[in-house]
């Protein structure tokens, strides 16, 4: 008894904390908005950066980050002005703001775990993964594509292992070479062969095995038994602006155990060394060399049929198709351009239509070694002339490849496999460069009928251009030592070991080759002219022949016809982007990225914020609830605050306080009428209140039981004040706080409405009731339902609601101001009515459709 008299007691009186002026509360709380304005700002030019339409460089980016930080950190102090219990935020920005260090000096890929599952791998974590395995990564988590399940070796593993086998001061004498030296410097191939050596030898980090055979463990747990693994490479840089196709290792068909996965490892890590990686390296980075290394272990796909897709055909960009390349078992031959393939043109649709089909003879197919790695097997006969996809394959796999090309928002290169079961999988995506060229090709003068065509109508395009210089044979790998500038390279097969001279190639035509192959993305890439297949190629041309390759047109020529060669210059593309810009990019991957999206959520926390836009948006939203609480103990504020009454054609009883712009000049002491308002979001609140037929003057008969229920039910911290007996509202021009109570519901609207759109706000809180905890639970679920149709977002606990929204122009606010005024009108006593959900799904649609009279029609 004596529990309920305290109940009782507090609903009709009791003592409160003097609270402090609203206006200076509302003045931090501008300077907040201020502050968190200037942030993203600058958030938002560092991404308009990125459009291409802008020159920058390390100083801008350097400068803006700085800027960026002591902007955030302002945005930290203005909130604990505000309100001093968010000591815990510095911290916070302390950690993002050294991580932003830490990737403007390029160390980011040392810190974080040594081992990630690829399902879990954030993006904040994508530097320390490299871009093949983060790529994966984002096709898991955004478009739950079928990814082979492993985990990721992290670049800080790569820099454990230098640091545990004293490799490091090797590591910095290669790089101090590769920055004077020339790629084909005998001392910077010295101290590469000697680097590659030591990796392949070192020792794995203390506790390195246990943590490979904790992961193998859990794989295990999920995986077939006696599953093996794929371990392939993912540098820093590898598959985002250039694939670095086939310059690192990777190693198939691995046994899960630890020890053999670690000696792949470091076969994957020595590559980085590599004599081709180096080379191609320099070209793509000529000034900033320096890279670590990661890889992905995955479960090994035992592959009935494996191939490549490109989502745009490079051969005809202007053309609404994709190219799809397959063969029996596994993939590897084919981006080495080593076995007979069956190619598919499809056109883009839902569903994709095959256009055509070109299916080779196919001797044999790579398969899984029972001791490890890859045997070749030769096909059974029935197999050997049979197309390896199928139609609806083909159809599965193009909708799968079109998704991909639609959220990386540029054309794909993707290798996928299908297994025994008919599942298909994806392998890698990378972006696939497709040259850009004119809408309409010049004339060319009648002097071309003049040059000897040597081939015309032959091969396929891996590359568009233009390109023309002596030919150098290329039999061997030893050929490429003294490949000479401009020269023509002519082969048998393409090889991916041909980086090494694209750089100085004008053009590569080989007789056995795919345009999906390793060496066709690095043509690609160095916009190298390009053309294979091109049969019996060898047998007409010899070392030193000048020859133009007209890799458009798909014509040869003897000498040089400098008109094909005046069109190339005139469809020339840049080789890709700049450091300054992937830098950028990284570091808006720190910065930018949103995780706490929903502040009604228990992970909306500040221990949870990953980025500076993270918590920008933090300190809004508890900046937001500071000002909830503005009104509370109204009786305090009635004391202290210059009060005057609101004169409205319905008994609200609402009491104001007007903090600047709220009111009128001329508004009276007492009684202030409507039109004297000029608080925009107040008034757009009381235009809903005012609506016809929202407001129901007739009083609806409440039983005693349901009553005291609902006396004996009300949570203590909804009686803390804030709902002492009088309804009073704290206003701005752009401002309102509104506390009031219609018998025992108790509303808080709190809202800022302004032209800035980020400055915007509504929390809305809704509690109590006159009935038992059934009905006034089904309001709540009433409100909810209502306010969700009108994009709320929306909690409930029992009859409590909490909604929010924020971040719409201000004439949406002023319209959802106006809807929360009428919700508060039409179901201020509508609880006792709600005697089953029907009577719940009849009042929400009732409201939807306009119809408030629903409540006193009955």
């Amino acid at each position: 008894m004596r529990k309920v008299l305290t109940k009782i007691a507090r609903l009709f009186g009791g003592a409160a904390a003097e609270p402090e002026d609203p206006r200076e509360v509302f003045d931090r709380f501008r300077r907040v908005l201020r502050s968190n304005n200037r942030a993203l700002e600058i958030i938002a030019d560092l991404g308009e950066k990125l459009s291409g339409d802008y020159i920058f460089d390390s100083q801008y980016i350097e400068d803006s980050v700085r800027t960026l930080g002591e902007t955030v950190l302002a945005s930290v102090d203005a909130l604990n002005v505000l309100d001093p219990h968010h000591q815990e935020l510095y911290a916070v920005h302390t950690r993002l703001t050294e991580h932003l260090k830490a990737v403007l000096l390029g160390e980011e890929d040392r810190q974080g775990p040594r081992l990630l599952p690829l399902d879990g791998i954030d993006p904040q974590q994508w530097a320390i993964v490299g871009g093949k395995v983060a790529h994966l990564a984002e096709l898991i988590h955004y478009l739950k594509l079928d990814i082979p399940p492993g985990f990721a070796i992290t670049t800080r593993t790569y820099h454990d292992l230098l640091d545990h086998n004293s490799l490091r001061p090797l590591v910095d004498e290669f790089e101090a070479l590769w920055a004077t030296e020339a790629t084909t410097s005998d001392a910077l191939n010295e101290v590469r062969s000697r680097l590659a050596e030591a990796l392949l030898a070192a020792e794995p980090p203390p506790g390195f095995i246990a943590e490979l055979a904790a992961s193998l463990a859990t794989m295990a747990a999920l995986t077939p038994a006696n599953f093996t693994l794929a371990v392939r490479s993912s540098a820093q840089e590898e598959d985002l602006d250039f694939s670095f196709a086939g310059q690192f290792e990777s190693v198939l068909n691995v046994a899960a155990r630890p020890d053999e996965l670690f000696h792949a490892y470091r076969v994957v890590a020595a590559s980085l060394f590599g004599r081709a990686a180096v080379a191609y390296r320099r070209q793509i980075f000529p000034d900033r060399g320096r890279m670590s290394i990661a890889c992905g272990c995955q479960l090994m796909i035992d592959s009935l049929v494996s191939g490549v897709a490109y989502s745009t055909d490079p051969g005809n960009p202007g053309i609404d198709t994709m190219v799809v390349v397959g063969a029996w078992g596994q993939g590897s031959g084919i981006v080495e351009g080593e076995i007979p393939v069956d190619t598919f043109l499809l056109r883009k649709g839902n569903p994709a239509e095959v256009l055509n089909r070109q299916t080779s003879r196919k001797e044999s197919g790579l398969y899984l070694a029972e001791g490890g790695g890859l045997y070749e097997r030769p096909l059974k006969e029935v197999r050997r002339n049979r197309a390896c996809l199928t139609d609806p394959q083909l159809l599965e796999l193009a909708r799968q490849v079109a998704q991909m090309e639609n959220y990386f928002k540029r054309p794909q290169d993707i290798e996928w496999t299908f297994d025994r079961a008919g599942r298909l999988f994806i392998l890698q995506s990378r972006p696939l460069m497709v040259p850009v060229t004119r809408e309409l090709r010049q004339e060319l003068p009648e002097t071309l009928q003049h040059y000897e065509l040597l081939v015309a109508g032959q091969g396929q395009v891996a590359q568009l251009g233009i390109g023309a210089g002596p030919v150098h044979l290329v039999r061997h790998n030893e050929d490429l030592d003294d490949f000479p500038d401009g020269g023509i390279l002519v082969a048998r097969r393409d090889s991916s070991h041909f980086v090494r001279v694209m750089p100085r190639a004008a053009a590569i035509v080989t007789e056995i080759g795919t345009p999906v192959s390793h060496m066709a993305t690095l043509c690609r890439e160095m916009q190298v002219p390009c053309l294979v297949n091109v049969s019996g190629i060898l047998a007409l041309v010899e070392n030193g022949q000048e020859i133009t390759v007209d890799a458009e047109d798909r014509r040869i020529f003897k000498g040089r016809v400098r008109e094909l060669l005046a069109y190339q210059l005139a469809t020339s593309v840049s080789l890709g982007a700049t450091w300054e810009f992937r830098l950028l990019r990284k570091l808006l991957n720190s910065v930018a990225r949103l995780h706490l999206v929903d502040p009604l959520l228990d992970q909306f926390a500040a221990k949870n914020c990953r980025t500076y836009h993270d918590l920008l948006r933090y300190i809004h939203e508890t900046a937001v609830i500071t000002l909830v609480n503005l009104g509370k103990d109204e009786r305090s504020l009635l004391r202290h605050q210059l009060t005057r009454s609101l004169d409205l054609p319905v008994p609200a009883g609402i009491m104001l306080i007007d903090i600047g712009g709220g009111l009128s000049e001329n508004a009276p002491p007492q009684q202030v009428p409507f039109a004297e308002i000029t608080s925009i979001p107040f008034r757009a609140i009381l235009r809903g209140m005012l609506y016809p037929g929202v407001w129901h003057q007739a009083p609806m008969a409440v039983g005693f039981h349901d009553m005291m229920s609902s006396m004996l039910s009300v949570p203590a911290d909804a009686l803390d004040g804030q709902y002492s007996g009088h309804n009073l509202a704290v206003v701005s021009r752009n401002y309102v706080n509104l506390c009031f109570r219609f018998g025992y519901h108790f509303n808080i609207i709190d809202a800022h409405c302004d032209e800035v759109e980020r400055n915007n706000h509504i929390y809305f809180r809704f509690l109590g009731g006159a009935t038992d905890l059934t009905k006034r639970s089904r309001r709540a679920r009433l409100i909810s339902d209502i306010l969700t149709a009108f994009d709320f977002n929306v909690r409930t606990r029992g009859d409590l609601v909490i909604a929010r929204a924020g971040n719409m122009v201000q004439s949406e606010m002023e319209r959802s101001l106006d809807i929360l005024g009428r919700l508060v009108g039409f179901t201020r006593q509508l609880d006792v009515r709600l005697d089953s959900e029907e009577r719940v799904d009849y009042y929400v649609e009732s409201f939807l459709m306009g119809n408030y009279d629903a409540v006193s029609e009955e």
